[in-house]
């Protein structure tokens, strides 16, 4: 266990140490910096809601708050991630508000990706949302609701489960280990800070 610790704590530092500002040779005090790959650096912001959809129900994705880029805009969804096993399935263009409702009609246990960009290009992506069964509905963010079909009653599922749901094939230690990374995190940050 501790020495898969130490194996990621060494990536996470070598990640850090190759992220540096390096002196530009065609301006005086200026500085280069290079980023890592990841999610598009800017400021159009990109809302899945629910976070989890569910088979057969509705999904809003929303960038109408802080800079929402310029109209017209257009979304693409897909299945898989971005940068593996990516496989788009609807695109829709020329939308000219900051919103749109979408029907999952994608099987549940898939994983969609969310694609935005504006009339600049200026793009930006949401990805890794599991599609939960369509006997699940949405409920707010300390819920999910769930109807047996039998009954017709509802009951709630805590968050805490549908995260389990989500990560039913992980080890148990993922929790231990985020804490462990944030941690060490936090201490690299703070070295490089000064």
């Amino acid at each position: 266990m501790f020495s898969r610790h130490l194996v990621v704590a060494c990536t996470a530092l070598l990640s850090f140490t190759c992220v540096s500002a390096l002196p530009s040779s065609r301006v005086e005090g200026r500085r280069d910096v290079k980023v890592l790959a990841g999610a598009p650096i800017n400021s159009l912001n990109l809302t899945i809601t629910p976070d989890s959809p569910v088979e057969g129900q509705n999904v809003t994705l929303d960038w109408g708050y802080g800079d929402a880029g310029t109209a017209p805009y257009n979304v693409q969804i897909g299945t898989g991630g971005y940068y593996a096993n990516l496989t788009w399935l609807y695109e829709y263009t020329s939308l000219t508000e900051t919103n749109l409702t979408w029907n999952v009609n994608v099987a549940a246990g898939e994983t969609l990706v969310f694609q935005l960009w504006d009339a600049r290009n200026t793009t930006t992506y949401s990805q890794n949302h599991l599609i939960l069964p369509s006997n699940t509905t949405a409920g707010d963010n300390d819920a999910d609701q769930t109807t047996d079909s039998g009954t017709g009653q509802n009951s709630a599922i805590s968050s805490e489960e549908a995260h389990e749901y989500e990560n039913e094939d992980q080890d148990g230690d993922e929790d231990e280990d985020e804490s462990f990374l944030g941690e060490l995190l936090a201490l690299i940050q703070k070295e490089l800070d000064g």
